[in-house]
């Protein structure tokens, strides 16, 4: 039988709570990790936990309690963020220290703590087992508004992290696979309202990959299309119609 343990840290209730939902479908055994635990989120996890990633420190430790209650994870999925935006808008390094140590420390120092604790669990798994460490990242590492810095200088660490990660032969023969994962539009552009099940359903498709796909790994959003009947017709999109197929 496969070996099918999701970790997921910083399940919320969009892309992580569709990512559970979607992993247990499949016969996956669930850990989800977050500030707190949404309901749709916890109902799907077999063991859920609390955790405060702006300490990295933490991290190590809930990657013991999994291995001693659930089993060691062949898929691990990091997906916290934070983002603080300084009081001048103007200016983009306005934003204290203390809000953007926490903010590296939550995108980047605890990413890395979570690869490290992730390669060690994968040495401890069948030599059969997929492995996989896949980090939410979309425009992150592109994104150059000025007031994405806090955010964007974590995300663009990591991505470098992820590349050298998956670049190196040590981890390569071993079969342990790494993805900074991006959701983008039909024309390459940022996704700014990103879909829980796209990201559920490329997640599911790199942790079954036979192989070490592109690490910088993107797939394209479905968007919602409507025509020209449909922006005439005066009931279109109204709550409680047929048509109003999009959730608008």
């Amino acid at each position: 039988m496969a070996h099918k343990v999701l970790f997921f840290l910083g399940a919320g209730r969009n892309v992580g709570a569709a990512s559970v939902a979607l992993f247990k479908s499949q016969g996956y055994k669930i850990t989800s990790v977050a500030r707190t635990i949404k309901p749709n989120v916890g109902m799907y996890s077999d063991m859920h936990l609390t955790a405060d990633f702006s300490d990295p420190q933490a991290v190590e430790k809930i990657f013991e309690k999994v291995e001693q209650n659930l089993g060691v994870p062949n898929v691990v999925v990091y997906n916290p963020y934070s983002w603080s935006i300084g009081p001048e808008p103007w200016n983009p390094i306005s934003a204290p220290l203390a809000d953007f140590q926490k903010d590296l420390a939550i995108n980047t120092v605890s990413a890395y703590a979570a690869t490290r604790a992730a390669v060690s669990a994968f040495d401890k798994l069948p030599s059969d087992a997929k492995q996989t460490f896949i980090y939410t990242g979309n425009a992150g590492n592109t994104n150059t508004i000025p007031e994405f810095l806090e955010l964007g200088i974590g995300k663009s660490s990591t991505w470098f992290l992820i590349q050298a990660l998956a670049a190196a032969p040590s981890f390569a023969s071993k079969g342990c696979h790494f993805y900074y994962v991006d959701e983008h539009t039909p024309l390459g552009k940022a996704m700014h309202y990103i879909s829980g099940p796209g990201h559920a359903e490329f997640f599911l498709h790199l942790s079954e990959s036979q192989e070490q796909e592109e690490p910088l790994a993107s797939f394209r959003a479905v968007l919602p299309r409507s025509t020209t009947e449909d922006t005439l017709d005066p009931i279109y999109g109204r709550p409680g119609t047929v048509e109003s197929r999009y959730g608008y």
